[in-house]
């Protein structure tokens, strides 16, 4: 008698709820998917203002800011960085320093009409000074 009790009340996952799970699983892996490329392209900016600097540093000669936004546009491009443009870089001289900030936003298809839009405010680099 206890093992027909059992067999009536058995515990698990109904097909409703396992297709409620990989709805909700498929749903985070494609944001994941459209999300991960947008850091990774956010690091290849902060890596070429990394290596603008170093480069700023190891050579004496003096660039102006418009020579200094076309070796970084040079850079952004060789990387494969597609959300930055020249509107989004501002090179300004703050005293003996050049300052040089890339402020943007990337935005990708999540679905049809929906939109993911990811702002990297405030990346900065000076270089020359003290």
């Amino acid at each position: 008698m206890n093992s027909i009790a059992a067999r009536g009340r058995q515990d698990g996952m109904t097909y409703l709820g396992m297709l409620i799970m990989l709805v909700v699983i498929a749903f985070f892996a494609v944001v994941l998917i459209k999300v991960l490329p947008l850091y990774m392209e956010h690091f290849k900016v902060k890596s070429s203002l990394d290596s603008l600097a170093q480069d700023a540093k190891d050579s004496q000669a003096a660039l102006s800011p418009v020579e200094i936004e076309q070796h970084l546009l040079k850079r952004l491009s060789i990387n494969d960085v597609q959300h930055v443009t020249k509107e989004d870089i501002q090179v300004t001289r703050d005293g003996r320093k050049i300052v040089v900030v890339v402020d943007y936003e990337a935005r990708v298809t999540l679905f049809d009409n929906l939109d993911l839009v990811a702002r990297f405010p405030d990346n900065r680099v000076e270089l020359g000074g003290p």
